[in-house]
């Protein structure tokens, strides 16, 4: 077979294979390793490798995409110099994705504005860029969606969607209390993911022996934490919001009025 015919075959099967990203870099390739006399295995190695890359790439596009994210932030935007509370070296070791890899949990507690969110958006991401599902849920939204799937009996689309991310995470519990059937249904999420080794991270303004307030029946608060807190981490932030730190710094802070002697 020629040499014309035998790069058309190649072609040919890359195209059949779906090999996009290796069919578009064919060329390139081929010259590189032409110019650079390079073995017919490095050739092939290296088709192979822009192929994988960039399947990772649209891999991670997809999962950003699908995550519920309702912004982006990392965990190198963060200003740990305004919130000393924050522990980095447990931010840091948490940052090496570990916890997802060992299916464990995550909860960070403190007041609103010293960054529970933004770190825990950060985890997220990073574990996005690294190649896992990670999926976002305010409390309020999933409340939402539970209560719209229930009158469509599409309860278990729900469960099926968070279930299938690798890290789930769950902002804002102890916002609002909880009814029975929507503490129920956020108790069996949690469980089923312990169960199954998957990791979940959960942002809260109630310290633990306030969860009580949050849910009907103690004992489901006492046996959701019990499954949050096994093998997990927790991280309790204590200091002043930053949010307002920021603005009071920028003079964005309304003034006080001063008001008239009765």
């Amino acid at each position: 077979m020629s040499s014309a015919a035998s790069y058309q075959r190649v072609r040919s099967h890359l195209e059949t294979l779906k090999l996009d990203a290796a069919l578009a870099e064919l060329d390139t390739v081929l010259e590189a390793g032409a110019r650079e006399e390079l073995t017919a295995v490095e050739i092939v190695d290296e088709l192979l490798d822009r192929e994988l890359r960039r399947r990772f790439e649209r891999r991670v596009k997809t999962n950003f995409k699908l995550s519920g994210l309702p912004l982006i932030k990392r965990l190198e935007d963060f200003d740990f110099d305004a919130q000393p509370g924050v522990p980095k070296h447990t931010v840091d070791e948490l940052a090496s994705l570990r916890f997802v890899n060992q299916g464990s949990s995550v909860i960070f507690l403190g007041a609103c504005g010293v960054g529970k969110t933004h770190l825990a958006i950060g985890l997220a991401v990073r574990a996005i860029e690294a190649g896992h599902r990670a999926y976002f849920l305010t409390l309020h939204d999933l409340v939402t969606r539970a209560a719209a799937a229930r009158v469509k009996h599409r309860l278990h689309a729900v469960i099926r969607t968070i279930q299938r991310a690798d890290l789930f995470v769950l902002d804002e519990l102890g916002f609002l209390p909880l009814v029975g059937e929507d503490a129920t249904f956020l108790f069996e999420i949690i469980n089923r993911r312990y169960q199954s080794g998957k990791s979940t991270i959960v942002t809260s303004n109630k310290t633990f022996s306030q969860w009580s307030e949050i849910f009907p029946d103690t004992a489901l608060a006492t046996a959701l934490l019990d499954r949050l807190l096994h093998n997990g981490t927790t991280v309790n932030i204590r200091g002043d919001s930053y949010r307002l730190k920021h603005r009071n710094e920028a003079g964005l802070a309304e003034p006080m009025t001063e008001q008239p002697d009765e």
